[in-house]
């Protein structure tokens, strides 16, 4: 995941150097590992606009966990080992990266959109991670971890959220927007 943020920062700094883009009208879309690695990014910078994130998941260790357990390794003998050497090889905690943590120091706009039926990232994660934001707003579908299809009906609600945080003609100030998008788009 931290690796993935560098990749978005050196696309987002070639993307500036570019004559014919908008370079105040940058958001970010990501999936899964790519959404944590979107939050962390705008977590560190200030030159995005907003973040559409994809079936995050909260917090690293957990999906390290429930991989494990599916795989019938035992912590206590083989993950705890399997994780601190993940963390050296990558050179940061996993609390340092996780999604639950970094929402927080986000300031753009940020859109968690997660499917009810997702059985690889439990949707009490998209909960977490709404508590732990001031300016998130979360929107839950029908679908499973792979949101390809699910999304067709919501296209609207995504295009209008983007929309809406480029158009500003200043950043968005997102203290206190924290908010659930019913299923009709429609903003409770």
């Amino acid at each position: 995941m931290p690796r993935f943020a560098e990749d978005i920062a050196a696309g987002l700094d070639w993307l500036q150097q570019q004559s014919d883009i908008a370079h105040d009208r940058l958001a970010l879309l990501g999936h899964s590992v790519g959404a944590a690695a979107a939050l962390l990014h705008a977590s560190r910078h200030r030159d995005v606009r907003a973040v559409v994130s994809l079936s995050a998941f909260a917090h690293p260790r957990e999906v390290m966990r429930r991989l494990m357990a599916e795989k019938r390794l035992p912590y206590t003998v083989l993950g705890w080992y399997v994780m601190r050497h993940v963390q050296h090889v990558i050179g940061v905690s996993f609390d340092e990266i996780a999604p639950v943590n970094t929402l927080a120091d986000t300031q753009c706009p940020t859109l968690l959109v997660h499917g009810r039926q997702d059985t690889v990232v439990p949707v009490s994660d998209a909960h977490r991670l709404l508590a732990a934001s001031d300016g998130a707003s979360l929107l839950l579908v029908d679908g499973d971890h792979d949101l390809r299809d699910a999304l067709t009906p919501h296209i609207g609600t995504l295009v209008a959220f983007l929309r809406d945080a480029c158009a500003a003609a200043t950043p968005v100030d997102c203290t206190g927007r924290t908010h659930v998008i019913n299923a009709t788009g429609a903003i409770d």
